[in-house]
């Protein structure tokens, strides 16, 4: 995907409405709600090409400077006050451990001055320490439900 400069004000195609709420859907990856000036991403893996090479399978080593360079510009188009980062946000359970110090500190920029919440997805169940952000198994946020993992609820 490329990651041609838009605009933050959504058009009539990235408008999409969910449980009757006014949606942006940004081609290049992300969800944002205008009125909450939530921005929310899903599966970014972090930390995949580490994981794989402690297995023999050896990646770029660069997926994790990539993601967060990708994000940093889907953020500075939105500049949103809340990102949502919807579960599988590192590829295992040690990927945070993992992060390099520049990636680190570029993870470290992307959450000043914002709230961010990470959720639990299958490659990541549990909380991380000294990541930044909160954790939460699911968000309930303005009639919407952010969650990795469906319910199976309405």
């Amino acid at each position: 995907m490329t990651l041609a400069a838009r605009s933050a004000t959504p058009s009539r195609n990235d408008s999409i409405a969910v449980a009757g709420v006014a949606l942006v859907a940004d081609p290049d990856g992300a969800l944002y709600w205008p009125e909450q000036s939530l921005f929310a991403v899903a599966d970014l893996h972090l930390e995949k090409g580490s994981s794989f090479a402690a297995r023999g399978q050896l990646l770029p080593p660069y997926d994790t400077a990539a993601t967060l360079a990708r994000l940093a510009r889907l953020i500075a188009r939105y500049a949103p006050r809340c990102v949502v980062a919807l579960g599988d946000s590192f590829h295992d359970g040690g990927g945070a451990a993992r992060l390099a110090r520049e990636d680190r500190e570029s993870l470290s920029a992307l959450q000043r001055r914002r709230d961010w919440m990470w959720i639990a997805g299958n490659h990541d169940p549990d909380p991380v320490a000294n990541i930044g952000g909160a954790f939460h198994a699911a968000l309930a946020f303005g009639g919407l439900t952010f969650r990795h993992l469906p319910s199976g609820a309405a």
